[in-house]
């Protein structure tokens, strides 16, 4: 009996350990996020105007973005994700990301013109999905965020502060993404841009629909008069059922969404499966000659099907 005690208390005891650095880490990390960026960028340079041009540079914002019409759109996608480019860091994940998808493609395909193909396709379109899926997700923490950053200002300009001072609050108060964007907006209003092209810039800055209410409401407002914070506190209001609308809607349609994500993964991972198990199973088509023409009449079949599938289970609202 002492023995299985003596496993007991060590493995207990290793539980409690494993338990108490993740709550440490995570609780940390918790903290880190409370702060957002600006504010540690801030902190850490006295010269606020050069931090203020060095966020914008980062994020590839600079004087003549939108002057270039042919980065214009992939350059505001880029700045909407708020990666912000590492020379360093951008080589070394291309370079291993580049040797790990050439050694897939070496193993599941063959013939080395459809293999470059391939490996051309996939080292194209995965940064494009890393940069939209970052996107999606900052517009999302954006969307969330956006109702209490105007509860904030509206708390702020009850208490007599002017429209500046409560958006500089929202900036000190507020985690990323809402902290920063709401920063850089107060960091515009100080440096003399006027309030319709800071909300503009805004809105270019995250691509989030709800700013477009934001801006159409203060600039309105700025123009015709009216109770400030009555207008806010009724689109921070609209904006949450908006929010609550979206969540009923996903998760009504989950099961569909989940059902189409599996079926367009399936026949991948199941031919994968195959090659893996029997590495010569699929070699009678490749040499019969037509294994390349099959393979792009099923691509462009399964492409037909899942735009038809997601368009069955994404609904506009």
């Amino acid at each position: 009996m002492t023995l299985p005690l003596l496993y007991a208390a060590v493995f207990v005891a290793s539980l409690v350990s494993v338990e108490a650095l993740l709550r440490s880490y995570f609780r940390k990390t918790e903290r880190q996020r409370a702060v957002n960026d600006r504010l540690g960028l801030l902190d850490a340079s006295e010269d606020h105007l050069k931090t203020y041009r060095a966020m914008l540079k980062a994020r590839g914002v600079d004087a003549e973005w939108r002057s270039l019409p042919l980065v214009q759109r992939v350059r505001q996608f880029y700045t909407q994700s708020g990666i912000k480019f590492d020379a360093q860091r951008f080589a070394l994940y291309g370079i291993a990301g580049a040797v790990l998808v050439w050694l897939a493609v070496r193993f599941l395909l063959p013939g080395i013109l459809v293999q470059i193909f391939v490996f051309l396709v996939i080292c194209f379109l995965f940064p494009v999905i890393v940069v939209w899926r970052t996107r999606a997700n900052r517009i999302r923490k954006f969307t969330l965020k956006l109702p209490e950053a105007l509860d904030v200002a509206n708390r702020s300009l009850s208490a007599g502060h002017p429209l500046p001072a409560a958006i500089s609050l929202v900036a000190r108060e507020l985690p990323d993404p809402v902290g920063t964007e709401f920063g850089l907006l107060s960091d515009e209003l100080t440096y003399g841009t006027t309030l319709d092209d800071a909300l503009v810039n805004l809105s270019i800055r995250v691509g989030a629909e709800d700013l477009n209410l934001l801006a159409i409401a203060l600039s309105v407002q700025a123009g015709t008069g009216g109770n400030l914070v009555e207008i806010l506190q009724n689109l921070s209001k609209t904006l949450r059922d908006r929010t609550m609308l979206k969540a009923k809607v996903k998760a009504i349609s989950s099961e569909g969404r989940i059902t189409a994500i599996f079926m367009s993964a399936y026949p991948f991972l199941l031919y994968a499966l195959i090659k893996t198990l029997a590495p010569t199973y699929f070699d009678p088509v490749w040499a019969s000659g037509h294994g390349t023409t099959i393979v792009a009449v099923l691509v462009a079949i399964m492409v037909v099907g899942n735009v038809i599938l997601y368009k069955m289970v994404n609904f506009e609202y």
